[in-house]
């Protein structure tokens, strides 16, 4: 066994380094802010889309020191939101067996990487100049982009994304309940395996409990080891109870009131947290193919999936 993880090692590391010497800094010029936020996603309290306005973001040499620190720390999972499609004709066994999250179309002949292939890859100073050029052009802004609000998910935003990113500008969520919000972001340039980035808002962990176990995803959320507790969800079935919603306002109110005391009191966030009800608002962000999201909407867009995930899944449905 060690024997073959050495030879698909191999593999793997000339392929890859070949890409390399081929695209160098160009290969995810486009895609690369999918990483940032990925990354940023699990330490922020804002809107995921305000994190644009970050200077690290804004200029090139305090990202390209934020990435080359993830890569140095082993946080590779970031990076799998930025894909790279290339021309590949007839991989070996041995090549497609070593790449995980890799997709291969044998009809057009290309394959879809992520950047996590390589920088677990590529020396330092090799992913320092792939990842170099930043997001100086800006053309992601071109992306199309959708935003779902409300209970219902409706539709209240279709446009590229740089008509989208003034409305977080300045915004920060308000109350006990939180709303649910859904930003899908389709990425060019992926045929014939497509790209969407889905945000999710507001929904509860116990949401996304079930939600990160479509593994073929990739997936990064919000951290209440870093931030705070602040806001929860409201199922609507408490609404239809006499007394539910009262009893359910009181429990949230009086775990929040205790996490917030010891934290005050200098109790780490990451064990006051468990003091607050399960269903404590986050945020996720899911990227993958559009085979994989097809086969989430496919199982999660059932009567009989729980309402969140049902929810989401079938406003997926709507759009895709």
């Amino acid at each position: 066994m060690k024997d073959l993880r050495a030879i698909y090692r191999r593999h793997q590391r000339a392929f890859l380094y070949r890409i390399f010497e081929e695209l160098g800094g160009e290969a995810f010029r486009q895609t690369l802010f999918l990483s940032f936020l990925g990354a940023r996603i699990c330490y922020a309290d804002t809107p995921p889309l305000s994190l644009f306005a970050e200077e690290r973001f804004r200029d090139p040499e305090k990202l390209r020191a934020f990435f080359l620190r993830l890569k140095a720390a082993g946080h590779g999972s970031v990076f799998a939101h930025s894909p790279l499609v290339v021309k590949l004709e007839a991989p070996s066994a041995e090549l497609l067996a070593s790449l995980y999250k890799a997709w291969f179309d044998p009809e057009s002949g290309r394959l879809q990487l992520n950047l996590r292939h390589f920088a677990e890859i590529l020396e330092p100073s090799d992913f320092e100049t792939l990842i170099a050029p930043g997001v100086a052009d800006r053309t992601f802004l071109d992306f199309e982009a959708l935003l779902l609000e409300g209970p219902e998910l409706s539709l209240s935003y279709s446009g590229p994304l740089r008509d989208l990113l003034p409305r977080f500008e300045k915004s920060q969520e308000e109350g006990l309940w939180a709303q649910f919000r859904v930003t899908l972001i389709r990425v060019p340039g992926q045929e014939p395996f497509g790209w969407f980035a889905v945000i999710v808002e507001g929904f509860s962990r116990l949401f996304s409990h079930q939600f990160v176990r479509h593994t073929w995803l990739n997936f990064n959320q919000r951290s209440h080891r870093y931030t705070s507790v602040e806001q929860f969800v409201l199922p609507p079935s408490f609404q239809e109870i006499s007394g539910a919603l009262d009893l359910y306002r009181e429990e949230v109110k009086r775990g929040l009131s205790a996490y917030r005391r010891l934290v005050s009191a200098g109790l780490k966030k990451e064990d006051a947290r468990f003091l607050t009800p399960q269903g404590a608002a986050t945020t996720v962000l899911a990227t993958g193919p559009y085979f994989v999201w097809k086969d989430f909407i496919e199982k999660r867009a059932h009567p009989k999936a729980q309402w969140e995930i049902r929810k989401l899944a079938q406003a997926l449905e709507n759009l895709l």
